[in-house]
């Protein structure tokens, strides 16, 4: 997905940066959900087939835009307030609330579809039985015990995570150093602990879930390779939960927010009025002024 961001956090070309990175992601998330609903993993044979590619891909990248956007914010007040403004200006790419909504579906389309198809290409080449597996024979020959394609698979991960935080720690630098907007919410250190503890408890629960239920089915753990897609999605599960209360919390916390502000200026604002249409005398007792007596 890199080549088609730029280091501003701007899309390429008609893409959309979000659609795109949802996209990519879209794929597997019916993994994911089965860490809750087991049968959720055999929808995975929809979601990374031609089919599902041009349709249940593209409503799952949606979802998880719009989740993203209720996200946002609570996330970046979760950084140290240096990059908090830096990091917005990377996040937020440009607004495009003028434009014309039939133009931006099919762009987001388009990125969705793309990012999706960047998904389902790569794991051709680095699954069991998939048809990149198929058209290599090389990729199933096996080296110290396992099939080339395992190797395809975890390295080429470990080096995009390397690439992803060289791409993302390199932007962030790159950009002016700006103060939060309003929008990101300010967390006491008190509260901002208890959201680190919040998803990192979610994600230790997703773990241990999901890999006790894989154990109670296969009785034994071979080798840790066989552990780790289930780790992984136990743990993407748990964290997808604990930013869901995370978020929901920051956004009904900043409702109350805003509900008290307006009932304190609406307040000030009726004591104002009620002093400008007071009587003289009423007024300098008001002050604190001689009352007349």
């Amino acid at each position: 997905m890199l080549p088609g961001i730029r280091r501003d956090g701007t899309s390429r070309g008609p893409l959309l940066a979000s659609a795109l990175v949802a996209g990519s992601m879209a794929p597997d998330m019916t993994y994911f959900a089965a860490t809750a609903v087991p049968a959720a993993m055999e929808f995975g044979d929809v979601t990374h087939g031609p089919l599902g590619l041009f349709t249940v891909d593209v409503v799952i990248a949606a979802a998880l835009v719009g989740l993203w956007l209720m996200l946002r914010e609570p996330l970046l007040a979760l950084l140290p307030a240096a990059w908090q403004g830096r990091a917005h200006t990377f996040v937020r790419g440009p607004d495009r609330r003028g434009g014309r909504p039939p133009a931006l579906a099919a762009r987001f389309y388009l990125s969705a579809v793309l990012g999706a198809s960047t998904h389902v290409l790569w794991d051709a080449f680095t699954h069991f039985d998939r048809w990149g597996t198929r058209m290599v024979p090389a990729l199933r020959d096996e080296v110290a015990g396992f099939p080339m394609y395992t190797y395809t698979q975890y390295g080429s991960s470990a080096v995009a995570l390397v690439l992803l935080g060289w791409f993302t720690v390199t932007a962030l630098r790159r950009l002016p150093r700006t103060p939060a907007p309003a929008a990101v919410p300010v967390l006491p250190r008190r509260e901002r602990a208890l959201a680190h503890a919040l998803l990192a408890g979610c994600v230790l629960l997703g773990m241990v879930h999901r890999v006790t239920r894989w154990y109670a089915y296969h009785g034994q753990v071979s080798t840790p390779l066989d552990v780790i897609p289930t780790l992984c999605f136990g743990a993407g599960a748990g964290l997808a939960l604990g930013l869901v209360l995370y978020g929901a919390g920051m956004r009904l916390r900043g409702t109350r927010t805003a509900a008290g502000s307006s009932s304190t200026a609406v307040h000030a604002s009726s004591a104002g009025r009620a002093a400008d249409t007071a009587p003289p005398a009423l007024e300098e007792t008001t002050r604190g002024g001689p009352s007349g007596d």
